[in-house]
């Protein structure tokens, strides 16, 4: 896969200009039920490394229902791969990475994002670009 966009959840950020902005919670000092929250900046940045990872629920239910899809994220500060569930010390730039809870998480390499940009539906929309080390495990 040489490029992939992901979609951020409406609900939780926003593009401000040329910034992406995430709901923060305020802190008081102290335990609030329903903290306040404020826009602060995120990592999403043009240029940013980030590891382009897909989980997928792969419990029997998921897949007798049809519900098994995959999901893509990034993941920030990773740049010597990712830990697996057996041993977090072992880090992959590339493939399965273990099944916690009936969920199964794959690495599909170190990437910098390209493009970020908002959709008609207000959701933010980040494009990364092709894998950095493709020939590394």
């Amino acid at each position: 896969m040489q490029q992939k966009t992901i979609h951020l959840e409406n609900a939780e950020y926003r593009l401000n200009n040329t910034i992406v902005e995430y709901l923060k919670p305020i802190d008081t000092g102290e335990y609030e039920e329903w903290p306040e929250l404020e826009w602060a900046e995120s990592k999403y940045k043009i240029g940013a490394k980030v590891m382009l990872v897909s989980t997928e629920n792969v419990s029997p239910d998921a897949l007798r229902a049809g519900w098994a899809k995959e999901d893509f994220s990034v993941i920030f500060d990773v740049e010597n791969g990712i830990g697996g569930n057996m041993n977090n010390e072992i880090t992959r730039y590339h493939g399965w990475r273990g099944t916690t809870s009936d969920i199964q998480t794959y690495a599909y390499g170190l990437r910098e994002i390209t493009k970020i940009r908002e959709l008609k539906n207000g959701k933010v929309a980040v494009t990364v670009g092709p894998d950095l080390y493709p020939k590394e495990e």
